[in-house]
This record gives structure tokens, C-alpha cells and sequence, in this order.
């Protein structure tokens, strides 16, 4: 198989191949008649020859994608060629688009730690997303743990002990150490082991100097009111919002604090979160007060955003954690990589308010070079080619 073939053959992972096959002969032969010319002349292949193959590989993939953009179409991310699209423009994206740390920033610190989110504040992040849960001894505690919205908490992979972090006491969750071979981790493993999980109240003190906003979702049961108090005991009521699955929870803040601001915004901000939101996701959200609709980011259209934003509501796409971003990135949108500035570029294009993203420095970099007039489509990440 020459190189040119073991190009278009890793190429052939994408949903769209066609297209992408369909694209000029021209552009193709351009970049390889030169390894065309050593391979049937049976060059041998030297550590030069084949630097000089994978450079012919790069700048073709690098041409093609220079004549694409990555679209949404039915929540399923496709790779089309566009020549008549405008660039985005940079204004729309500075000023709409907000860069929130998927608890903290991940793939640097441990997630939901207070090092993570203050390194999401010093690189400029707008909010960052935490989860807590209520401990038997009344403590609220920052944690995401295993299982699902309905049962979170479990400890197996978190810690690598059975039970959940409901069965434990303030102290005893203090004595709890990370599993560093946990999938969820991304952080280097050495600051998996040296790290641990706080208190809310720790977290919030750390932050609140910060300009940030704080997106606490209620994780576990019975968070609301405990959360709400210290909320308010610390002064943080403008700088944090407050989100959950169960959207019992956003009722019980709105029911308790329905207080509104002289333009008639709610001040106390909530959030509902879907997964795969029903036909009548808004008029839930509205029901229980909420102010904003927290969408998974492939559920993210912009009927659904101008919908959101019709109904005078704010619009959030969050991002699975790392395994599921892998898995979706692997299977199902194989025509970008794992969070690159493709990805994000196409939800970006729905007109929802903020990403809250596991890659922040990704995100903020992309709408840094935007913001100074680059409107270049961005390279293509390695993971649209690698595994």
C-alpha cells in the first residue's frame, strides 16, 4: 500500500468520506506526486524519505482541511465542504461565548479540586462547573463520583473502595484518596495522588476573589437548601448559579427565592440540565423557575438555542467527562477530534452562551485568535486521524 492509500484509508473513518473523496483530484495529486515519483521508482525508504512522506501526508490533510468546516446537522456532527459560509465573526464570539471549566481544569489539575479551579481563573475562564453532595454529618463536599444522575456518589473507581461518599462523615471523606487509574482522571497522575476532596465552603472562599462564576450542581440528594445558606452566608449570591438533573432542586430554590433584578432577570440564577431533552424541555424549565437550559453539547441545535433564548432564558452546552468524550469521539463524530477547535467551533455555531468544556486553554485560545482577526479554520486535531 503506497502512502497516499494509508491516507485516504485513515480518512475513511469519517461519516462523510464521500465528500471528502469527492474533493478536488487536483488538490490530492499535488501533494503526492512527489512520493508517487520515489515509490515507483523504489526509492528505499530511508529515515529521510520517510520524514518527506509524512510531511506530504501533513500538508494534504492540511489542504483539505482548509476547505472544509465542520457543521452540525441533526445533532450529529458531519464534515461538508464549504466555500460560501462567512468566517465566524469575533465580536459574536467574544462577546456571547463563555468559557466555563468542566470541574476545573481537568487535564491539568484534579478534577473538582481547588487547584483546578484556580488554575481555570488564572487562564481566564468565565465560571467553572462543580458538583456536590451532602454528607451524613451535614457537610457539603465538592465530588462527582461514580454512577449516574439518579445514583452518583459510588466510590469504586473514584477511590477504589466499595460504598458511597453518602455512607461517610466529613472527616472520614478527608482520609479518602483518588484511584490515579481512574478513567475519569485526566490529570497527571502524581496530582491524583496527592489530592483530595474538599468542602464546598473550602472551594468557595478559594474562588471568591476570582472573577469567575461558580456553576454548582446540585449532585446529590438533599443539597439545595444547605447549599443555598452558604451561598448566601459567604455573599456569593451574584458569582454563583445553581443547577441539577433533578429539576425538584431548582424548584426548591426558585419556590424559596424568587426575587427578581430591576430588569426582571431572576437574581438567583438556576440551571436545568437535560441529557436528551423531550419535546417540552422549555416548558419544564420554566416550570420550575429556572433562568437557564443546560443542553449535553450533541443535543445542542440552534432550534433549541433560539428557542431558549426566545423564551428569555440563558443556554449552556456541557461536555461528557473525559471517557465519554473519547467514546463519542471514537464512534460516533469521527470527523473531529476530542474537543479541538472543530468541535467546539461547531456547537459554537448554534448560538449557545457558554461551553462548559473539559480542554478550557482549547476553548480560550480559539476565541483569543479570533477575537484578533485570525479566521482561518483551525487545524485539524490528532484526534481526527488517531484512535
Amino acid at each position: 500500500m503506497t502512502i497516499q492509500a494509508a491516507a485516504f484509508a485513515a480518512l475513511s473513518r469519517s461519516k462523510s468520506v464521500e465528500k471528502l473523496c469527492s474533493i478536488s483530484t487536483s488538490l490530492r495529486s499535488s501533494s503526492f506526486a512527489a512520493l508517487d515519483t520515489l515509490i515507483d521508482a523504489g526509492s528505499a525508504v530511508t529515515s529521510t524519505a520517510v520524514d518527506t512522506l509524512c510531511t506530504a501526508v501533513k500538508d494534504t490533510v492540511k489542504s483539505l482541511a482548509s476547505t472544509l468546516q465542520v457543521i452540525e446537522c441533526n445533532s450529529v456532527l458531519l464534515v461538508e465542504t464549504e466555500t460560501t459560509t462567512p468566517p465566524f465573526q469575533a465580536s459574536f464570539l467574544n462577546n456571547q461565548v463563555k468559557v466555563i471549566g468542566h470541574r476545573g481544569s481537568i487535564y491539568e489539575e484534579p478534577e473538582n479540586s481547588v487547584e483546578g479551579f484556580l488554575a481555570s481563573a488564572m487562564i481566564g475562564c468565565d465560571a467553572v462547573e462543580l458538583d456536590v453532595f451532602l454528607l451524613k454529618c451535614g457537610t457539603l463536599v465538592v465530588f462527582h463520583g461514580d454512577g449516574t444522575d439518579e445514583s452518583p456518589g459510588w466510590l469504586n473507581d473514584y477511590c477504589g473502595i466499595e460504598g458511597n461518599i453518602l455512607d461517610y462523615t466529613a472527616d472520614e471523606v478527608r482520609k479518602l484518596r483518588l484511584n490515579p487509574d481512574c478513567k475519569e482522571f485526566a490529570a497527571p497522575k502524581e496530582k491524583i495522588l496527592s489530592s483530595y476532596i474538599p468542602t464546598l465552603r473550602e472551594v468557595l472562599k478559594a474562588v471568591k476573589d476570582t472573577p469567575m462564576t461558580v456553576k454548582i450542581e446540585l449532585k446529590g440528594p438533599g443539597t439545595a437548601l444547605p447549599t443555598l445558606m452558604m451561598v448566601e452566608e459567604l455573599q456569593m449570591v451574584n458569582q454563583v448559579h445553581f443547577s441539577s438533573f433533578c429539576h425538584e432542586n431548582i424548584k426548591i430554590i426558585r419556590d424559596l427565592r424568587p426575587e427578581r433584578n430591576q430588569n426582571g432577570s431572576h437574581r438567583y440564577k438556576t440551571g436545568c440540565l437535560f441529557v436528551e431533552p423531550p419535546e417540552n424541555f422549555l416548558d419544564i424549565a420554566l416550570e420550575v423557575g429556572a433562568s437557564e437550559v443546560h443542553l449535553k453539547y450533541d443535543t445542542c441545535t440552534k432550534e433549541r438555542i433560539d428557542a431558549i433564548h426566545a423564551a428569555n432564558m440563558g443556554s449552556m452546552a456541557w461536555f461528557r467527562g473525559p471517557p465519554g468524550m473519547l467514546e463519542d469521539t471514537n464512534s460516533k463524530y469521527l470527523d473531529v477530534g476530542n474537543e479541538d477547535e472543530a468541535m467546539y467551533q461547531t456547537v459554537m455555531r448554534t448560538g449557545v452562551e457558554g461551553l462548559c468544556v473539559n480542554r478550557p486553554n482549547v476553548l480560550l485560545s480559539l476565541l483569543g485568535r479570533l477575537a484578533s482577526g485570525v479566521s482561518e479554520p483551525s487545524p485539524l486535531a490528532p484526534g481526527f486521524l488517531l484512535e
